[in-house]
Formats: C-alpha cells, sequence, structure tokens
C-alpha cells in the first residue's frame, strides 16, 4: 500500500519566485510566563503572521485545497534537519492513559498506548529571493504517521514496514499501530499557500464527564525569511444545522512548531461492549495541545470554521490571526 509519494499534484507546484513575505516572527510577549525549557510542554517562540495592507498576498498563492494529507514514509528520522524531506516537527503528540475507567483496559493495551506517537511534520524548502539574494524558505507539504524509538532515536513506522525499519511488532502493538493507521485517513489538508496550510482532524475531546466530537483545526505557518514555523489550533463543533461552528468556550492555543505534547487520554467504560471490545468515544483528549491561550476576536472566530477556503477567504482569516495575536501580544 503507498502510503506517500512526493510527487504532488501538478496544481500545487509553488511559485518560488513569489516576493512578499506573508508571515514574520516576533519575540513572545514580555508578560508571558509558560514554560521556555524544553520539556513536553515546549514553548520557545512566537511566530505572527504580517500581512501587508495594500497587497492581497494570497491571491495568487492558492496551491491546494481539500485533500488527504501526505503520509511521512516509514523510516525517516524525526528531527528538524533542512537536508531531509520532512525537515520540520510540526508537533509530536504521545497518547497516555491519564483518566476516567483506566482499570476497564487490559494491563498490556494500557503499556501499549504510549509506543506510537502521532506525528506531523512539514517539508520546508529554501530558495534565494530574487530582488534580493537572500534565502527564501517556503512550506512545500505537510505530512502525518506514527513514530516510535527505534536504536535510540525517533523514526516513522508503519505495519507494512515495521520489520524494514527494525520494529517488532507484538500482538497488541500491532493492533494499536493498525488501528492509529486507519485514523489517518481521516485527515485532511483543507487548503494550502506556500507558506501556510490549513489541517482538519476529527478528534473526540473530554468535555465535563462526556465525550465529545470535533473537528481540530491546525493552522500552520512558517516564517518566509528564517524558515521557523508555528501553528494555531482550535476547536471546531457541528451545529444544529450540521455546519461547523467554533467552539467559543475554548481559546485557540498559540505554540511554535516541534511541541512535544503529553497528550492524556480518558477513558469511558460505557463505550466498551459486553466482550470489552472498545467504540470510537471510548477515548477522548482531555484537552487541546499545550500553548498560549488567544482570546478569539469576531473577526477571526467569524472565518475560522469556515468549511472551504479560497484566496479571498484565506486572506480574510489570515488578516483577522494576524489581528488576534498582536492584540495578545499588546496585552
Amino acid at each position: 500500500m503507498m502510503l506517500y509519494s512526493r510527487q504532488l499534484p501538478a496544481s500545487e507546484k509553488l511559485d518560488k519566485s513569489y516576493r512578499s513575505p506573508a508571515l514574520h516572527i516576533v519575540d513572545p510577549p514580555t508578560n508571558y510566563t509558560g514554560p521556555r525549557t524544553p520539556t513536553w510542554c515546549l514553548i520557545t517562540a512566537l511566530l505572527v503572521l504580517s500581512i501587508p495592507r495594500s497587497n492581497n498576498i494570497l491571491g495568487d498563492e492558492l496551491v491546494s485545497t481539500s485533500r488527504e494529507l501526505s503520509r511521512i514514509e516509514a523510516g525517516a528520522r524525526i528531527v528538524d534537519e533542512q537536508a531531509g524531506h520532512w525537515n520540520r516537527v510540526v508537533l509530536l503528540a504521545r497518547p497516555r492513559i491519564s483518566s476516567g475507567d483506566v482499570d476497564s483496559l487490559p494491563a498490556a493495551i494500557r503499556d501499549s498506548v504510549s509506543d506510537f506517537v502521532l506525528t506531523i511534520m512539514a517539508s520546508v524548502e529554501q530558495t534565494t529571493d530574487p530582488s534580493t539574494g537572500n534565502p527564501r524558505f517556503l512550506l512545500a507539504d505537510v505530512g502525518v504517521g506514527y513514530s516510535t524509538e527505534i536504536d535510540g532515536e525517533l523514526k516513522s513506522v508503519t505495519v507494512a514496514d515495521a520489520a524494514k525499519v527494525g520494529l517488532k511488532l507484538g500482538l497488541f502493538t500491532r493492533m494499536m499501530l493498525t488501528e492509529n493507521e486507519k485514523k489517518l485517513t481521516t485527515a485532511k489538508l483543507t487548503a494550502r499557500t506556500s507558506t501556510l496550510a490549513i489541517i482538519d482532524a476529527p478528534a473526540i475531546v473530554l468535555r465535563g464527564s462526556v465525550h465529545q466530537e470535533y473537528l481540530m483545526r491546525h493552522f500552520v505557518w512558517v516564517e518566509p525569511r528564517t524558515g521557523r514555523t508555528a501553528a494555531l489550533v482550535w476547536l471546531i463543533k457541528r451545529d444544529d444545522a450540521g455546519g461547523y461552528e467554533v467552539e467559543a468556550d475554548e481559546p485557540p492555543r498559540w505554540a511554535p512548531a516541534g511541541l512535544r505534547e503529553d497528550r492524556a487520554i480518558h477513558v469511558d467504560g460505557k463505550q466498551f461492549n459486553m466482550l470489552g471490545i472498545p467504540n470510537e468515544k471510548a477515548f477522548a483528549i482531555e484537552n487541546l495541545p499545550p500553548g498560549k491561550p488567544i482570546p478569539w476576536t469576531d473577526d477571526a472566530q467569524a472565518v475560522a470554521d469556515l468549511e472551504h477556503y479560497d484566496s479571498d477567504s484565506l486572506h480574510r482569516i489570515s488578516t483577522a490571526l494576524n489581528n488576534m495575536l498582536r492584540a495578545a501580544i499588546e496585552r
């Protein structure tokens, strides 16, 4: 089964001559007191989108609409390394059974849950700005997969190619990875330009004591002058008419790429059948990935839950998020 191809569709070729930087890096706000050391909750820098008022910079840049996310090939090293194709870590989320009906799970399954890390990587290309001769970085693609420690380093792995990369799968770890790979097919690249991507993935999230269905939206961008990346993550729910609606009570999280998440999982024993087999709502993440909560603005919230984006709506959401982040910095 082909999980990954480096040949993107012809419609997704990037315009490497594009000159107007869409995104710029800024220092963290001086009143930010979050963690700054390399832990599972790493927050080291914040980025902000900079949209020139006089020019719709995204108008000619939409290179992809909705499609399945690319898969990270088995054996790929999960590191920030410019020489590799997947060379920027966006998110590493290691699940951990944390709360709820923990005793509903056999010990072997509980012990296997943390073996595989949900991995989102970006492919960032370095080119040269023809007007200045300075380096310029482009977001070529975003990929997803699962990784685990092999020979002392984190590598991407699949069931089909586990043996080839030196991983021996036991009964429970094989079952776990198989189910994880099935869920990867539900993650979609909703829109992408040469500097940003919007990624959507279904998620079961704990709210009170109930496991609720959401869409987790990741807005990922690259700073063209440095190649550094960051992300905003928020939740979207279905309204009574079946449309998308931002979860207004849950502010988006602002975090850099390379985020290591200790993903706490809640277990609902009522979602297991008589044979002890869990359904899709048996496990829920307890919270969004760690990061700085950013209060919604009306303008950002109005365009944060669109099901589809075109060049105009991408410019609107980028401008709105830019203003929202600026407001957070100035507080």
